[in-house]
This record gives C-alpha cells, sequence and structure tokens, in this order.
C-alpha cells in the first residue's frame, strides 16, 4: 500500500497470471496497456480521468476502499433509473404480447377465422414449444453479440409479428404466427437476466428481479384495461375488434423494441451511458466484478462464443444448479394452478362475471406486495434457500383448508383460501438471482439462466394437467397432489440449503490445512472451474 500520496505514483502493468484466475486479466482491454497514475486523484476524484479503463484497473487492485459508500450508493441509484426502468417496459412488451390472445378470445376471433378451441390450444402449444427450444440456442447469440444487441432485435421482430396478426385469415396463418412469436419471443428472459446481472452485486438482485415480475401483473391489468377501449373499435374502417387489438398493441411492442436499440446501454463500450461520469463507470465494474469475479468476463469487448455442447450439458447437470432447477420445477405449481382457476372456481360458487373479474384483484395486489417483501428481505439477510420454504407454509394451510372444506361450505372461505395462494411470497425472482450467484461462470450463468426457466415452463405444462374436469367444482383430488408439490418443495429447499451449508463448511477446511502457499498455488493450477472450486462459497 502506498501512504505518502502526494508523492508516490501507482504503476499498472500487464499482468502475467493465468487469465482464469485474475480479475483484471479478463479484460484484456484492461491489460493490454501500462499507465501511471497519481493514486491521490483517483481516490478523491479530483482529477479529469477520462480513461475509465485506468480507474477500473485501479479499483480492482486497491478494492471497495478507493470509493466511498455514498459513491456507490449513487451510481446504484443512477443505476436503478437507467437500466431497470426500462427493463420494467422491456418485460411489458413481452407480457403484452403473450397476454393480449386472452383478450382477443373474448371476440369472435375464432369464428371469423374459421377457427375451432383446439385450433388455438394447437397453437399455444406451437408457442410453448418454440419458445422452449429457442431457450438455449438464444444465449449463445446473446454471448456472441450480447444482450445490449441481440434483446432489442428479438424484440423488434416479435413486435413485428405481433402486428402481422391482425391480417391472420386462417388456421395456417395463425398457426405461424405462434411459432414465430415463440421463436423470437424464447430465450428474452434469461438474456434480459444475464443482462442485469453485469449491472449489479449478487445481494442487489432478488429486489430487483422482483420488480421485474410485478411488472408482468401490472401488465395484466393494463392490457385488460387496453383490451376494454380498442375492442370497441369494432367496424373501425371495416376491420374487426381483434385485428385492431392486435395491430396497436404489436404497434406499441415493435416501437419498444426500436426504442431499446437506442435505449439500452453496454456494460461492454467504455462509457456505459452519459449518466454516470467516468469515476461513476469504473465503480460500477468494479463493486460488480469485486463481488463475483466471473462477471469479469462480461466486460470483454468484441465478440466471444466460448459456448460448447460440452458446457451446455455441464450446465443443465451441474449438482450446484440443479436442485434450483427442480425448485423451478415443482415450487409455482400451486399457486399458478390457483391463479388459473380462480374465475373458473368463482363463477362455480355462482359469483357473477364481473364479481368474479373483480374478485381476482386481491390475490394479484397480495402477490406483488409479499414477492417485493420477501425479495428485499433474500437481500438484505443474503438467505435465499428459506424462500420456498416460507412459500410452502404459506400455501399448505390454504390447501388443507380446501381438501377439507364440506361442499356446502362458504364462498367466501374457499375464495380466500384461493386469493391466499394467489398472493403467496413468489419466490421466483430469489431463485432467479441464487442460480446466477452460483454459476460463478460468464457461459455456465447464461445457460444456466435458460434452464431454469425451461424447467419453470415444463412446471407450466405439468400444472395444466393436475385439475381434471371429473374433479370440479372443488378439486379435492387435485389440491391433494398440490399439497403433495408443496410438502416436496420444502423438502428440496431445505436440503439444499443444508448441503450448501455443508459444502461451504467442508471447503473452509481443505483451505484452512493449506498453507499460504498452498492456497496460491492452488489459485494458480487448478483445473476446478466456476462453483467447483474451492475458494468460492455457494450463496445459500
Amino acid at each position: 500500500m502506498v501512504h505518502n500520496r502526494d508523492v508516490e505514483l501507482l504503476h499498472i502493468s500487464k499482468s502475467k497470471t493465468p487469465e482464469s484466475h485474475d480479475v483484471s486479466s479478463q479484460n484484456s482491454d484492461l491489460t493490454d496497456k501500462s499507465y501511471t497514475i497519481n493514486l491521490s486523484s483517483l481516490e478523491t476524484g479530483s482529477a479529469e480521468t477520462t480513461d475509465p479503463d485506468l480507474l477500473l484497473k485501479h479499483f480492482l487492485q486497491v478494492g471497495p476502499t478507493a470509493w466511498t459508500q455514498e459513491e456507490e450508493k449513487k451510481v446504484l441509484r443512477k443505476t436503478d433509473w437507467r437500466i431497470m426502468v426500462w427493463a420494467c417496459v422491456m418485460f411489458f412488451s413481452l407480457e403484452l404480447d403473450r397476454a393480449n390472445i386472452s383478450n382477443v378470445l373474448t371476440t369472435d376471433f375464432l369464428k371469423q377465422t374459421d377457427m375451432t378451441t383446439q385450433d388455438y390450444n394447437l397453437g399455444q402449444t406451437v408457442f410453448l414449444v418454440c419458445f422452449l427450444v429457442m431457450e438455449i440456442p438464444s444465449q449463445m447469440i446473446i454471448r456472441y453479440f450480447g444482450p445490449e444487441v441481440w434483446i432489442p432485435v428479438m424484440m423488434s421482430v416479435w413486435g413485428a409479428v405481433a402486428f402481422c396478426q391482425a391480417f391472420i385469415k386462417s388456421r395456417g396463418a395463425y398457426l405461424a404466427t405462434r411459432a414465430l412469436l415463440g421463436t423470437c419471443e424464447g430465450g428474452f428472459i434469461p438474456g434480459l437476466v444475464l443482462y442485469l446481472t453485469s449491472f449489479y452485486k449478487s445481494h442487489e438482485l432478488s429486489v430487483r428481479f422482483s420488480w421485474i415480475w410485478s411488472t408482468s401483473t401490472f401488465t395484466d391489468v393494463v392490457s385488460a384495461l387496453l383490451a376494454v377501449g380498442i375492442l370497441q373499435m369494432k367496424h373501425v374502417h371495416g376491420w374487426h375488434d381483434w385485428q385492431w387489438l392486435f395491430l396497436i398493441e404489436g404497434l406499441l411492442t415493435f416501437v419498444i423494441g426500436v426504442l431499446t436499440a437506442i435505449i439500452l446501454p453496454s456494460i461492454r463500450k467504455p462509457l456505459i451511458s452519459r449518466v454516470y461520469t467516468v469515476r461513476e463507470t469504473a465503480i460500477l465494474r468494479a463493486k460488480v466484478v469485486l463481488d463475483d469475479d466471473s462477471k469479469g468476463r462480461a466486460l470483454e469487448r468484441g465478440r466471444h462464443l466460448h459456448i460448447s455442447f460440452k458446457t451446455i450439458f455441464n450446465s443443465l447437470f451441474d449438482r450446484y444448479l440443479f436442485p434450483i432447477y427442480l425448485l423451478g420445477f415443482f415450487g409455482f405449481i400451486p399457486s399458478l394452478q390457483a391463479k388459473q382457476y380462480m374465475t373458473i372456481n368463482l363463477k362455480a360458487m355462482k359469483f357473477t362475471t364481473l364479481q368474479s373479474n373483480l374478485l381476482t384483484i386481491p390475490g394479484c395486489l397480495c402477490v406483488i406486495f409479499t414477492m417485493l417483501i420477501a425479495s428485499w428481505l433474500a437481500d438484505k439477510y443474503r438467505t435465499k434457500w428459506i424462500w420456498p420454504i416460507v412459500g410452502s407454509i404459506w400455501t399448505i394451510p390454504c390447501l388443507i383448508a380446501l381438501i377439507t372444506l364440506p361442499d356446502n361450505a362458504s364462498r367466501w372461505v374457499r375464495y380466500t383460501c384461493s386469493s391466499l395462494i394467489v398472493g403467496y411470497p413468489y419466490f421466483h425472482p430469489i431463485l432467479i438471482a441464487w442460480i446466477s450467484c452460483n454459476s460463478n461462470d460468464h457461459e455456465r450463468r447464461a445457460l444456466s439462466s435458460a434452464w431454469y426457466n425451461i424447467f419453470v415452463q415444463c412446471g407450466k405444462i405439468a400444472a395444466s394437467n393436475i385439475y381434471q374436469s371429473k374433479d370440479a367444482p372443488y378439486y379435492h383430488t387435485g389440491n391433494k397432489a398440490l399439497l403433495g408439490i408443496a410438502c416436496a418443495t420444502s423438502v428440496i429447499s431445505f436440503s439444499t440449503g443444508m448441503w450448501f451449508k455443508y459444502e461451504n463448511k467442508k471447503r473452509d477446511r481443505a483451505l484452512d490445512a493449506m498453507t499460504e502457499e498452498q492456497r496460491e498455488e492452488y489459485k494458480a493450477t487448478t483445473s476446478d472451474i466456476g462453483n467447483r472450486r474451492l475458494d468460492f462459497k455457494l450463496n445459500n
């Protein structure tokens, strides 16, 4: 450490440490130069430094003491406004195009296009298959071009396909547009997750992912309100009401996609955005890389394609990620089933159509509130394994009540139980953050987010088969299955948490048994990669 800051200089030269074990060497643009820097100027921010790479090298060497907590908080606030607000707009665009088909079904769309309900269901299946198939290829493309390039392309193309749905006249055209939408939208969610992880530290992610998924519920409300107005345009210029809905909402999505290409900042550009000063740009990068050095790969400039089929296979069967994939498959089935059948159950309990739609609102508001609180607490206390258990503890009593209630029980009691299941602490954002934290490798982080989303979507498919018509209207058998799934979720989460704690202690013992020289030799020569390194602590 240099103590006489008025006269001494910090000299940064090319690193000779192996690439995989030196944070600064992960960015070739930061190691190909030799700089002489006045340390006093950099630590106080008084110098008019115009090279953020120079500052970043200094910050990576000195550590978080090179800037103040107030500076880091200011950078975080700017990132929330500059990155997260538009990320929510982007997610709104996705959900709008995925949700409007349900609004279209309230019109004579099927009749006017000579289709049946079976044709509609087939289209939804085609959409989902294409959506899932594109998850992994899309991450490979994102790794090559960068999310700031590929995501706007995806959004613009699916926006164009979305408004072209206004010209559907047959079953074939409907199936083709559903296939194209699924293909274009597949990979967007894990791509957005990968993009956001480049701007935030591990313990800042859960609550911000909860903002994203709160947008989903908000979009459902906005979509319904837009549909109410747009569907009044029936016969305007000779068009059907559903054609106007597809056209207007599709054009809105297309415009958002084009604007995203202009607005979305790149973490790889020397100056990320004009909202940051040079010093703030370096602080943003340094704090993220010092928190998780594998994110240094996100700073690489140029196009890189390091993803092989072996990497894809290993990311699927990663023993420290696969339990979280399972939680993504099982964890959301009870609430998803309750949400999907809420209006059907309310109609069966003799509520009117208007009442049934209005009574869905409390559950939606509740899930936003509980999700935000749970995600905030997960980040604050840096504990993730407990939240699937909390979610299960929330839903289990309600499921038991629905199973044991007699058929002549008060409809308001059934409604309350169903609404509480829908409004449970939705831990999806927490699991996404957990996946990201425990990947400890840039390529694996991209792929693991995609695999996790595939498991979640497969869980939705499984959920759609639990309630059977012969079990209507109260679905006692189906609720017993949901009860078993909620219990299984708790067991998986608890076991995973305890296993990670044990693994971390075992790694600590192994490192403590080494001398300082042995630890340095391990860091320099080990073949362990990613989350298998002894010096990596599994996030729990």
